[in-house]
């Protein structure tokens, strides 16, 4: 049974990405190079959209472009794909832990320091620094 063959305007709004991001995935290697119509359309194999949704999906959990490219090009490899997923994913979560320890340290800081600002800001007042001496003043 032959399949039909998806012009990039299709893939993309099946896809639901615009054309524009099909290009990019194609000149970073995320998508092969697709065949041409004889008046030179884009012409992509159905399994194109599934791989364009696993990008999107990869995406939305933190992966970058070039992990993504890494995991692709293991499973044409014949690598190990998942493997390779669980430890990027490790990664990720690590360095989410390391964020989130650092934006409540900020938040502390910031929910120390906004009230004192708002106090000496609740009258008519003009900065002593050159900029804004609330921040200027700081250790």
């Amino acid at each position: 049974m032959e399949t039909a063959l998806l012009r990039i305007g299709a893939l993309a709004r099946r896809a639901g990405v615009g054309v524009q991001t099909l290009h990019y995935y194609e000149r970073l290697g995320l998508l092969p190079k697709p065949a041409r119509s004889e008046a030179n359309y884009r012409l992509y194999a159905p399994e194109a959209l599934r791989r364009v949704q696993f990008i999107k999906k990869a995406q939305a959990l933190g992966f970058t472009l070039e992990e993504i490219k890494e995991i692709l090009g293991l499973r044409a490899r014949g690598g190990a794909a998942c493997r390779c997923v669980a430890d990027v994913g490790r990664k990720h979560l690590r360095e989410l832990d390391e964020r989130i320890v650092a934006l409540q340290e900020f938040r502390s800081s910031l929910a120390a320091i906004v009230p004192k600002w708002e106090k000496e800001t609740s009258r008519q007042r003009r900065c002593a620094g050159e900029f804004c001496d609330l921040i200027e003043r700081l250790p």
